[in-house]
């Protein structure tokens, strides 16, 4: 009977290892396969979170979307608690709607002393909004969980190759929907300029290829709520260009810089068990397991 057991033991485990040997290369790196199913898994995520943010600028005042969609980083760390098994912490909360709140100031301050835009229909606005929000959490928790985690002997996958099928299924993906806008004239092609054009590829290479690449990388290095709530430092260095250009910041990004800082610091105070997971902890359960069977069986044999 013991004999079995360990026959059906070894079993087991040459089959999980054929499995796993399969889907990494002789560098211990994900094949591009594997890679290439990640990518087209959190692909959509990525696209609607871009047209949902994009499309709320439509209807919407920039100050509103700004202030929404700075409710991503508590979106971000709701959804780790979750699926993820961050650990929550009070001083991570309050440090969380600290930078949300120091997003906010500086927005009343910039809308209290630009033009005011007039918003064609300010509910619709905030509601995608508050979706792209939210789907950029899902988008990079999904980075997070599905890509692997070198210091657990996970594997190894190149980002530039995940973003590059990344930008490669998007496109495949939703090209016939512009095409089907295109000649429905809902988006025509031909009243884009060359300006337009030049605009929309230099806001495609630094602001979603060279941004996405450094914001996922950091996610794997650091914590999903690091990482998001890293975006909100470019408050305190827009102060700083201010100064450095003539223009003198007002009181509102001076306080909104400062709240900003301290809830980015607060956030990055080391907890224990905040990068674990329910998958791994179960696997190094199982593999305990299956140890213990293994040492069970060779001592009655």
């Amino acid at each position: 009977m013991h004999g079995q057991v360990l026959e059906l033991t070894h079993s087991v485990a040459t089959a999980v290892s054929g499995t796993l040997s399969t889907e990494l290369d002789a560098k211990g790196r994900w094949t591009r396969t594997r890679v290439a199913k990640v990518s087209l898994l959190i692909c959509p995520f990525w696209f609607f979170a871009q047209l949902t943010f994009n499309l709320s600028l439509k209807y919407t005042t920039v100050t509103s979307n700004t202030i929404l969609s700075s409710a991503s980083s508590l979106f971000t760390f709701l959804v780790s608690l979750a699926f993820l098994d961050e650990t929550f912490s009070w001083v991570k909360l309050v440090s969380v709607l600290l930078c949300m709140a120091g997003t906010i100031i500086v927005s009343f301050g910039d809308s209290e002393t630009g033009i005011s835009a007039v918003a064609t229909n300010p509910l619709l606005g905030d509601i995608l909004a508050l979706v792209s929000a939210f789907l950029y959490a899902v988008y990079i928790t999904l980075i997070r969980k599905k890509l692997p985690d070198e210091s657990k002997g996970e594997g190894k996958a190149s980002m530039a190759q995940f973003l590059g099928y990344l930008g490669l299924f998007n496109f495949l993906i939703f090209l016939p929907v512009a095409l089907v806008l295109n000649f429905t004239n809902l988006e025509p092609f031909h009243i884009l300029n060359w300006n337009q054009l030049g605009l929309i590829i230099g806001k495609g290479l630094f602001d979603n290829v060279l941004s996405d690449y450094l914001w996922a990388k950091a996610v794997l290095l650091t914590t999903t709520t690091v990482a998001t709530a890293g975006l909100t430092i470019q408050v305190p260095l827009a102060a700083v260009v201010d100064s450095l250009t003539g223009h003198a910041p007002h009181l509102m990004d001076y306080l909104g810089a400062a709240a900003v800082m301290v809830g980015f610091a607060g956030i990055n105070i080391p907890s224990d068990g905040c990068c674990g997971s329910r998958d791994t902890q179960l696997v190094e359960v199982g593999t305990v397991v299956v140890d213990s069977k293994f040492s069970s069986s060779e001592e009655t044999i």
